[in-house]
């Protein structure tokens, strides 16, 4: 972790060098030159800070934070908690059930030989 903030600092510090020179070369003094070339290059922390959230796993850490409101709400409301638990446990029971039936009426080929043959009048 250490490594990676050491070189994101020196990735920036030479942008900020690139920009610099850039501005020198365009007739800047090079105290104005890297005045505007910090200016242009932003806030060097609050750029360390996106890196940092950035280099991280955001969707992995939003799940977590989720998960651990909603286990915590659940705790709050015992009774909430098991209607919700039973509604989800009765809707999951339900569509795997229809899905069954379903695949094996409509999806599955009949048990019959020569079933291409079966012609529907």
């Amino acid at each position: 972790m250490r490594d990676v903030d050491e070189d994101f600092s020196e990735e920036l510090g030479a942008h900020l060098e690139m920009l610099t020179e850039e501005n020198v070369r365009r007739g800047m003094t090079p105290e104005e030159a890297r005045r505007i070339a910090r200016l242009k290059l932003g806030g060097i922390t609050q750029l360390r800070e996106t890196n940092r959230q950035l280099r991280g796993m955001p969707i992995l850490e939003t799940t977590l934070r989720d998960v651990r409101y909603a286990w915590r709400t659940l705790r709050k409301s015992p009774g909430f908690a098991m209607v919700s638990i039973l509604t989800l446990a009765l809707g999951i029971g339900a569509n795997t059930a229809i899905f069954n039936v379903v695949h094996a009426t409509l999806l599955q080929p009949l048990p019959i030989r020569q079933g291409h043959r079966l012609v529907v009048i």
